[in-house]
Parts: C-alpha cells; sequence; structure tokens
C-alpha cells in the first residue's frame, strides 16, 4: 500500500505523503475496528472501516494502469536476489573445484584435473557443470554488458558437456579470480537494499547472507595464509 503513492505520482512530495497518510488512518481504522467490534452495530463498524474502503478503492484504480516502472522494480528484486543467491554458492565450493573449474573453463585437460583431485572422471565432469550452471545462472542475468565487454554477442549457452564450460561467457565470469562474481554479489546486494529501503521491509534473509559472506571471508584469509 505504501508504495501506491509512489509510481502514481514520482515528482509529488505531498502525493506521497497523502498516500501514507492514507495508509496510518486505514491501519487505525482496522486496530479500531477490531478492539471495538463487539460493541459495535453493523453500521458502526461499516462507517469505522470507511478509511480502509477508500484506499482500497484507490488502489483499484491503481491497478487499473499499473506502471512498468513497478514491474520492473519486482523484476530487478528478483534477479538481483537470484543472483547474490548463485554467484556465493559458486564462492562456496571447494577451492579445489573452484581452481579445476578455472582451468577447465580456459582450456585445460578435463581429465587430468579429475586425476588431479583424485576423482573419479563422471563424478568429477558432475560436480565442474554443476559449478558451470551456477555460473551461467549468473552471468545470463549480465548477457547485455558482458556482450559489450567482449565486443560482439556472446551467445551464451547453459552448459551440458565440458566443451559447453569453454565458452567465451564463462571465460569472463572466471577471469581475475572470479571478481565479476564478487562485483555481481554487490551490485546485486545494493540492488535488494533499494528495494528494501523502498519497500520499508525485506524479504531477503540478510542474517544468512551475511553469515555466508564472513564464513566465505574467513576460509579465504585461511587458504591464503596456508
Amino acid at each position: 500500500m505504501q508504495r501506491l503513492g509512489l509510481y502514481c505520482n514520482t515528482d509529488d512530495p505531498e502525493n506521497e505523503e497523502s498516500v501514507l497518510f492514507a495508509c496510518r488512518e486505514a491501519s487505525q481504522a482496522v486496530a479500531k475496528w477490531t478492539k471495538d467490534f463487539d460493541n459495535l452495530s453493523p453500521n458502526q463498524r461499516q462507517l469505522v472501516l470507511r478509511p480502509l474502503s477508500n484506499l482500497f478503492a484507490a488502489y483499484e484504480e491503481f491497478l487499473k494502469d499499473a506502471p512498468a516502472r513497478l514491474i520492473a522494480e519486482v523484476s530487478a528484486y528478483s534477479l538481483a536476489v537470484r543472483v547474490a543467491k548463485k554467484a556465493m554458492a559458486f564462492l562456496e565450493l571447494d577451492g579445489g573445484l573452484i581452481s579445476a573449474v578455472g582451468k577447465v573453463v580456459n582450456g585445460a585437460d578435463s581429465r587430468a584435473e579429475a586425476r588431479r583431485l583424485k576423482m573419479p572422471y563422471a563424478e568429477f565432469t558432475g560436480r565442474i557443470l554443476h559449478a558451470a550452471n551456477l555460473l551461467y545462472d549468473v552471468g545470463i542475468q549480465a548477457d547485455k554488458e558482458l556482450s559489450a565487454m567482449y565486443g560482439k554477442p556472446l551467445n551464451p549457452v547453459r552448459p551440458r558437456r565440458i566443451s559447453d564450460v569453454r565458452r567465451p561467457m564463462m571465460k569472463m565470469l572466471v577471469a581475475d579470480k572470479g571478481g565479476a562474481l564478487v562485483r555481481a554479489v554487490k551490485d546485486s546486494e545494493d540492488v535488494i537494499r533499494h528495494c528494501d529501503n523502498g519497500a520499508g521491509f525485506s524479504c531477503f534473509n540478510w542474517t544468512e547472507h551475511f553469515k555466508r559472506t564472513a564464513n566465505l571471508i574467513s576460509l579465504m584469509h585461511r587458504e591464503a595464509a596456508a
């Protein structure tokens, strides 16, 4: 409800304030209706809830022409959450496997990498493809930006075999020690915060996210010191 005024007239602060006032008035009406229900006549109950009825009527009119900006913001939020989770899932993989992914992406012999990790080739292939699909799910959301950096369309393909892992988008994502993934997480955090601040509440589990981030940083420090 609190988003209503922001999209009806984004250049009018007074409009936003009037919508927030209407929301507070409706909330107070519901509280009074609940508290005094047994002491109110049917007509009084209807009268008490009039602010809520007015707000719903305004919202119904708003929904007839739901602005593209609202839809775009919901879409951006959903994509940001998806990218953050997929990127973190990749970065949390075993360090040896991440290293192997980078090598295979850049043309190393996959069977030699499997032997290096002392892993059956079928298992190794499955884990490499799983990791590559996490990368794909991050990269596909930034296909236009990555294609612009590459200088021509990347034409990404979801990895289903080792040869798919060696496509240009994958090489860009593993370059610079996964710097693109770290930036993707930070950019996603910014989008999620923006949406949280605008909505006044959060559906994203920041506690879990920061715990995963702290664990990842600690692991990286231990590996660097080893």
